[in-house]
């Protein structure tokens, strides 16, 4: 079995509301059904998900229509979602296979979390289940954990996915905008985004303020935030004196350094703070100094602050290993601390495994180990005090602890901040026990409130949202796809007529590309593609898109969401029969789809003489509005239509008529474009009045000498 082709499909799609990877499979023995029970038996002894998720394979059960068997491209499928879903949680499920009209050749189709981890997946999979038919299986745990740290790598990280799932729950549609964890959310002038904790509110002078310890620490002071006392050390001399001028014991740690690392605590001589000064001079940016602060007893605790708000507090943890009298303290740090299943090495674990690196060895040294020290039964060792956070202790935060939180994060300047905060109780005044602000941090992690050891998970992800939108907001604008024939004249008027009415709107369509009425390319965009990058720009306020119905089954819809769907003539290419229907990626699947993408309050506009098309929009429960390409002899009774009377467009709703336009005095041609004939001033007339356009507007914009004609 290989791979012939694959190819990536936004939501929704042909196949399903979610993204999928579609891909070809050439399967040499496809009726060779003998070896299949042997290799489902070696696959689920390594892979034993498998099974939980989709149940037992029963072979025999699907056919292609030239009946050659589907079970092996469906059983490479099925380990594809496997290993996807392991790789990065949670489950994906979504899972389809077609025979083609090509012998032994198979389209599979299956959720796919990115379209690279994706594919690398199925490429695994593929292997596996060809190696499975001779031998049995080995190494799958080390392809787990390739696959894992693949994941990590190409991925939306999981801070960031906690407040993509927050925006999809408010209907706030989202796209990743690079390779790095730069998400948009909404569309046009209504957009925000975010880079993993960070959002376009988050001001470049406030990070960098944060970068630099010791400048945080003298804003904070002069705001009234208690930090400890420090100095900023160039060598391991000063390292020293700054110790003895603060008063021991102190702490060491890089200028900029971060997720602890190069941080020694409680160092207690001359020797231990000319050790640690070079590992955290090495830990922070070439040639960036040291500081040296007094220590503050306590338990450090994450308070994530969120614009003027306290969201969060997770509580720090002590690691200690307890000692049996046979293990070295390496052995048990594995067995005993890394053993826990929210640790790890992946970005989707809130608490890392502890390495066995210098600030670990510091604080054994403290303990009087090593890492090859056996401690004696029941004896507890500290192995780690800062890095590892447990409980939630949201509610149990003092209301002076929350208004210092906050001080802070608005003292450096961010609107989403981590505040690293040492005290002994967290429920008790600052003052009288010493407690102290240690560090502001932008982009602070999320996981370890959504997902803490103990206690209710936070909605961190909520409050990032509601922070970027007010109640109620989706950030979208209005977006109308256009298909079929005479599409790119339909979008040309349409977008004419919204500029005419005040608008900023986006146009692609097979003539070009204009965004808030500057040319912007001459080629054809009449593609999905075109249409979802335009929604990046800033400057508009509605799309008027063109779609070729292809580029739709090739690439997904360009939104999750339709405002008005406008369904024209298919051209010659693109043939509605009866015959198409069984086709998942025939014109008329494609019309389905995306009738199922319309808004519920939207519009569907639909030649009268489409009748399978019409029938379809009809039975969605959308809004519809019929174009009647000939003269209305009588009053159509109900529902809305847009046809001739005489020499006029009018628009019907029900008995009701509202004329429109006087085809004399329309416009006869758009610049550089065709010759317009009367359909195309339906098409368009309909289109804006699904819009909800006033009519003297769409009268205005389709008269010759109009104010929105383009020179």
């Amino acid at each position: 079995m290989e791979i012939r082709g694959g190819r990536s499909l936004w939501a929704p799609n042909v196949w399903a509301a979610c993204e999928v990877y579609d891909a070809s499979l050439l399967v040499e023995h496809a009726d060779d059904n003998v070896a299949l029970p042997q290799v489902v038996a070696r696959l689920d002894a390594v892979l034993p998900l498998r099974a939980v998720m989709f149940g037992p394979f029963l072979p025999g059960l699907e056919h292609s229509e030239d009946g050659a068997f589907l079970e092996w491209p469906r059983l490479a499928a099925e380990i594809a979602l496997v290993l996807q879903s392991q790789a990065r949680p949670p489950e994906a499920r979504f899972l389809r296979v077609l025979g083609t009209c090509e012998t032994r050749l198979f389209r599979v189709a299956f959720e796919a979390r990115d379209p690279v981890l994706a594919r690398l997946c199925l490429e695994q999979a593929v292997r596996l289940v060809n190696e499975a038919r001779s031998a049995p299986l080995a190494e799958v745990p080390q392809l787990l954990e390739r696959l894992v740290d693949e994941a990590d790598e190409i991925c939306l990280g999981p801070s960031t996915m906690l407040i993509v799932r927050a925006a999809q729950a408010r209907g706030i549609p989202y796209r990743r905008m690079s390779e790095l964890s730069l998400v948009q959310f909404g569309q046009g002038v209504r957009q925000r985004r975010i880079w993993t904790a960070e959002t376009d509110r988050t001001p470049a002078i406030a990070e960098a303020i944060s970068r630099n310890k010791q400048l945080t620490k003298r804003l904070l002071a002069a705001a009234g935030v208690p930090v400890p006392q420090g100095r900023v050390v160039t060598s391991a001399e000063e390292a020293w004196e700054a110790a003895r001028a603060v008063g021991l014991p102190v702490v060491v740690k890089p200028l900029d350094g971060n997720h602890g690392r190069g941080v020694f605590l409680n160092l207690q001589s001359r020797e231990e703070v000319l050790k640690a000064f070079p590992i955290a001079q090495a830990e922070g940016r070439e040639g960036s100094p040291v500081i040296v602060e007094q220590f503050v007893t306590g338990v450090e605790h994450r308070l994530l602050v969120v614009g003027s708000r306290l969201i969060a507090c997770a509580q720090g943890e002590y690691l200690y290993v307890e000692g049996d009298g046979r293990q070295t303290i390496a052995e048990l740090i594995e067995s005993q601390i890394n053993g826990d299943a929210r640790r790890g090495r992946s970005e989707t674990l809130p608490n890392k495994t502890v390495e066995i690196d210098s600030t670990v060895l510091s604080q054994l040294e403290q303990e009087g180990c090593t890492e090859t020290t056996v401690p004696a039964v029941g004896r507890r060792v500290l192995v780690k005090r800062i890095g590892s956070h447990g409980p939630d202790v949201t509610s149990s935060v003092h209301p002076e602890v929350a208004a210092a939180a906050v001080r802070a994060a608005r003292t450096v300047g961010l609107d989403v901040a981590g505040i690293d905060l040492v005290a002994d109780d967290i429920s008790q005044p600052l003052e009288g026990q010493g407690a102290m602000v240690c560090e502001v941090n932008a982009g602070p992690q999320l996981l370890i409130h959504a997902f803490p050891k103990a206690g209710p998970p936070q909605p961190v992800g909520e409050a990032i949202v509601e922070q970027l939108f007010a109640a109620g907001e989706t950030g979208r604008i209005p977006f109308t796809a256009i298909l079929g024939r005479q599409g790119d004249v339909t979008a040309r008027l349409l977008e004419r007529i919204l500029r005419a009415a005040g608008r900023s709107p986006a146009l692609t369509c097979a003539t070009g590309k204009w965004v808030a009425g500057w040319p912007a390319g001459q080629q054809s965009h009449a593609t999905s593609e075109a249409a979802r990058d335009v929604l990046m720009s800033p400057e508009i306020d509605c799309a008027v898109c063109e779609l070729d119905w292809r580029s739709i089954s090739r690439q997904g819809a360009p939104t999750d969401r339709i405002n008005l769907l406008v369904l024209l003539a298919p051209g010659e290419a693109d043939p509605v029969e009866p015959a198409d229907v069984d086709r998942v990626d025939s014109a008329l699947a494609v019309a389905t789809m995306m009738i199922r993408t319309v808004d519920p309050a939207g519009t569907i506009v639909v030649l009268g003489e489409q009748h399978e098309l019409l029938e379809r929009a009809r039975a969605s429960g959308r809004g519809l509005i019929e174009v009647v390409g000939h003269e209305l002899t009588t009053l159509p009774g109900s529902g809305r239509r847009v046809a001739l009377r005489g020499h006029d467009v009018v628009y019907f709703d029900g008995d009701e008529a509202t004329p429109v336009l006087a085809l004399v005095a329309a416009i006869r041609e758009l610049p550089k474009g065709p010759v317009l004939d009367h359909s195309a001033l339906l098409n368009a007339a309909a289109a804006a009045i699904g819009l909800g356009i006033p009519v003297d507007a769409i009268r205005f914009a389709l008269t010759d000498g109009a104010a929105g004609n383009r020179s």
